[in-house]
């Protein structure tokens, strides 16, 4: 009887699980204030920095949300993140830690020579940076994720 009841405690849990709602996922190449809001925070970006947004997708319907998130900006690689949590000076040219997403026309990084690392980042989360240098501004490619 104990393992009837066990084997149904577990079937019960599988399937419950697999009814659960995390979040939601969201693609737009117009961020909004919050989601933008979410990535200075998330991703250690300077409070001050200017930048315009590019692409913003959240995959937030899994356990772990991960956010893909891109924009320009005309500051210097130095001036983009908080220094203490980012330290850029690590960062490496041809960086391979960021990849091709199926589907999503705006993170356009094939064949790009990017700038960059991945870096830790407090509470189990982690970023892959890669950075393009266009004439006087930067393009900033950033793939942030829980674990």
């Amino acid at each position: 009887m104990k393992k009837l009841v066990l084997l149904i405690a577990i079937i019960f849990s599988i399937t419950l699980s697999g009814c659960l709602n995390f979040g939601q996922d969201e693609e737009t190449t117009f961020p909004t204030p919050d989601q933008i809001s979410r990535c200075f925070t998330e991703m250690y970006l300077n409070p001050d920095l200017k930048l315009r947004p590019l692409g913003y997708k959240l995959e937030g319907s899994g356990i772990d949300d991960g956010i893909w998130f891109k924009f320009e900006t005309n500051a210097d690689i130095s001036e983009i993140f908080n220094s203490i949590i980012v330290d850029t000076t690590k960062f490496v040219q041809n960086t391979p830690l960021l990849y091709e997403v199926k589907g999503l026309k705006w993170w356009d990084i094939t064949g790009k020579s990017l700038l960059g690392g991945q870096v830790e980042l407090p509470n189990a989360r982690y970023m892959n940076i890669g950075i393009e240098k266009k004439e006087n501004i930067h393009v900033v490619y950033i793939m942030w994720h829980e674990t």
